[in-house]
């Protein structure tokens, strides 16, 4: 039956190179203070470079102090910031009904070619510090991790799945990161200055961020709470490391946000947008925020004090708009001085005082992906309903395992298990029959999840008829984008930083498969990559069918594709509504 609820997001922490409070973070953004300066060290960077760090010495001493030096430093970060979301709470984190959400795009990517790189096991080590026997869920969705796990947590809350979730975002500063991004040529020389005439790139920064989100009112502290009114996650089906163009993907996530309770532009007070001060990031960003006719309301993005933090940034960003919402001031954009978007856009460098009521947070990041989240304060918030999972049935399956191909228990290809991946996957794509080039300029998760996705739709009538918004996808695995990972590590510890391909780079993201059948079967919905230490087949279409519900989602492609090395299993399914 449905019903009503009100989804909380109170008790919060931000850990970055402006504090180790979200207070002391927001007193420096209100005094114009950046975390972002000339970083000298060589075992970053060959040369020197802009970037935001967090105080090491202050964070040794914490570790200290709580008797982390077992941990990892990402995981210290998400110890000490998770544990003051519980402190200032009162939560007990063991509780049945208390879930942990992990945003992230490397991890513990400073020990990679060790186990301790595996997103889902470094998750498993702070969740066990707290006393939490459930499994932690792990989102590795680019650049908008943080958004897609604040919405994923709302409606996993609002399935009844969990009370309680307390979601943590967090990323490090790393020659694997910076010499990725350097390979690109998106790094600004300077600060970065988001939305300017003069920008010329990003700045990249660390950080860690944790919010608790409940639907129990008893949990809200704050004088003023906050309430997610709506979230959603499209796809531009445009290009796996550049955002489309006229900015339609993320119109669209930004539409379907407001959707879920009846928002018009006049009801967003503003809006936080991801800014990476990249050329065609802000100007993609101006499209659609006038497409969505919110040109006229207030914008603006904190890039310039924090960095690009990258699976951090949609928590710590979306901190900092509760702070705003609370204070009635929307920040300014720290070194803006000239519009430099083709569209207008309502920004000021001055920190602004207007009339509150909700705002939108956007994000935006590679394979495509965007995100959209409305924040709204308690007193204006509309009550979203819960509602039941769409029915659905599966209506075709496809897997491959030791080099055979299976679809609909039919066996469409089968050779000798002992040949190589490389071997086996390239016939696969000749037996196909089709003429894409792309697919030689893959790597080899996304060549997997090309061929099984590939045979998978072949069977399906349903998809011929369904509009790019009415298709979705969502994928799991346990190595997350590790193959491709180590292969950008070897380049540049045996090359040097100068040889980092971007071509190598862009693919160390699991998400970017996403991208990649987006682009080639027109797919514009939902868009998920979850990492789990085995195939979560149950949750997938459980959360599959609760995104169909919600919006317009007619056909999902769920699935697990697991690739490390010579280690290697797809299988696809799609889920259709019950007409």
């Amino acid at each position: 039956m449905e019903h009503p609820v009100k989804i909380y997001a109170t008790a919060d922490n931000i850990i970055s190179s402006l504090g180790f409070t979200t207070l002391e973070n927001m007193e420096n953004i209100r005094q114009y203070h950046s975390g972002i300066y000339r970083i000298d060290d060589t075992s970053l960077f060959h040369e020197p470079f802009m970037g935001a760090r967090i105080d090491a010495a202050r964070l040794n001493q914490a570790a200290r102090e709580h008797q982390l030096q077992d941990y990892t430093r990402m995981e210290q970060l998400f110890i000490l910031s998770l544990g003051e979301v519980i402190r200032q709470s009162g939560i007990n984190p063991a509780d049945s009904d208390c879930g942990f959400i992990f945003s992230t795009t490397k991890g513990n990517i400073d020990h990679i070619g060790t186990e301790a790189a595996l997103l889902s096991l470094m998750a498993r080590r702070v969740t066990a510090y707290f006393g939490s026997s459930h499994k932690p869920i792990v989102i590795s969705n680019a650049c908008i991790s943080g958004v897609s796990a604040l919405v994923t947590a709302s409606r996993l809350i609002r399935q009844g799945r969990y009370k309680h979730i307390l979601v943590t975002g967090g990323d490090l500063l790393t020659r694997f990161v910076i010499t990725g991004f350097q390979s690109f040529k998106s790094v600004s020389p300077e600060r970065c200055r988001p939305y300017d005439s003069k920008r010329d790139g990003l700045s990249l920064g660390e950080a860690c961020g944790s919010v608790l989100i409940t639907s129990d009112s008893g949990l809200v502290k704050e004088s003023q709470p906050i309430v997610i009114e709506g979230g959603a996650v499209t796809n531009d089906a445009n290009h796996i490391s550049g955002p489309s163009r006229t900015g339609d993907g993320l119109y669209y996530a930004i539409r379907q946000a407001m959707d879920e309770t009846d928002l018009q532009p006049e009801d967003i007070s503003f809006i936080n947008t991801h800014g990476t001060a990249t050329v065609y990031n802000d100007e993609m960003e101006s499209k659609a925020v006038e497409w969505a006719g919110l040109e006229h309301t207030p914008l603006n993005s904190l890039k310039s004090y924090w960095g690009h933090t990258l699976g951090a940034s949609g928590i710590i960003e979306a901190i900092a708009c509760f702070e705003e919402l609370r204070s009635g001031e929307v920040f300014g954009i720290l070194g803006f001085e000239e519009p430099g978007v083709p569209k207008p856009v309502n920004i000021s460098a001055e920190h602004r005082h207007v009339s509150m009521q909700r705002c939108v947070k956007t994000a935006s990041g590679f394979g495509g992906c965007n995100g959209a989240i409305v924040f709204a304060l308690n007193t204006h918030a509309k009550p979203v309903k819960s509602v039941l999972p769409e029915s659905c049935h599966i209506t075709g399956e496809c897997s491959i395992v030791n080099n055979t191909i299976t679809v609909n228990s039919e066996i469409r290809l089968q050779s000798d298990p002992k040949e190589e991946f490389a071997t086996f996957i390239r016939t696969a794509y000749k037996q196909l029959a089709t003429d894409d080039r792309k697919f030689y300029k893959m790597d080899d998760l996304c060549k997997l999840g090309y061929i099984t996705a590939t045979h998978l739709l072949a069977t399906s009538e349903r998809y011929k008829t369904c509009s790019p918004l009415e298709i979705g996808l969502i994928l799991s695995n346990r190595s997350s984008s590790l193959d491709t990972d180590e292969k950008h590590q070897q380049i540049i510890d045996e090359m040097g930083d100068k040889e980092a391909s971007p071509a190598v780079f862009v693919y160390t993201l699991p998400n970017v498969i996403l991208g990649e059948l987006c682009i080639r079967y027109k797919i514009q919905g939902e868009n998920t990559f979850f990492i789990s230490p085995d195939y979560p087949a149950d949750f997938l279409t459980e959360y599959a069918r609760d995104v169909m519900a919600r919006h317009a989602l007619q056909l999902c492609i769920i699935g697990w594709c697991e690739l490390k090395g010579e280690q290697y299993k797809s299988h696809f399914y799609i889920l259709e509504k019950t007409n």
